[in-house]
């Protein structure tokens, strides 16, 4: 037989864990649910489908001529001038040749961009077309000045020497390349 020690050990046991599992239900009171609520996402808009069905226009098509166009030159011995008539072939390829074909002058790079931003409004109140490389400078990049970009590489050759005298600096002039700029 079970001794009373064991009893009261068991019927202990017994009381206890009833509290434990019954005695938090009885004191919570009214039990609410909550639910949150919330909409879901449709997989697909509806849309109006007369939208995709409506026929597209065909595209109209123009007549365009290219203009006549006339070149004057100067004789450099005579100094008369000539007038040749180009064609719109021709044209088309002056504009290739020109296209790929653009300068600039490199006036010099500068650590202190200050003195860059006082160079190029200089030059510009003059009226040069001026501009500071990289055109995104950050506080510790060098600041490249430099005049153009032009098609005529003999117009920028000729504002070297006016660019010297009026900036004291040297000019390189250079291919312009807009990709690497």
């Amino acid at each position: 037989m079970a001794s009373k020690l064991q009893k009261r050990l068991v019927g202990t046991l017994v009381l206890v864990s009833m509290g434990v599992i019954f005695l938090p239900d009885v004191l919570d009171g009214k039990k609410e649910h909550y639910q949150e609520s919330y909409q879901s996402i449709p997989l697909r808009d509806d849309f109006d489908a007369s939208v995709t069905e409506t026929p597209i226009a065909e595209p109209q098509v123009a007549d365009v001529a290219v203009p006549d166009t006339s070149v004057k030159t100067t004789d450099e011995e005579g100094g008369a001038s000539n007038q040749r008539e180009t064609t719109p072939d021709s044209t088309a390829s002056e504009s290739i040749a020109t296209a790929d074909g653009a300068w600039m002058i490199r006036l010099g790079t500068f650590r202190n961009q200050d003195n860059a931003r006082r160079l190029v409004s200089q030059l510009r109140e003059k009226g040069y077309q001026a501009h500071i490389l990289p055109r995104d400078l950050k506080p510790d990049d060098l600041a490249k000045v430099v005049v153009g970009p032009d098609v005529s590489k003999n117009t920028l050759e000729s504002q070297l020497a006016d660019l010297e005298s009026l900036t004291g600096l040297k000019g390189q002039l250079r291919k312009f390349d807009p990709l690497t700029q």
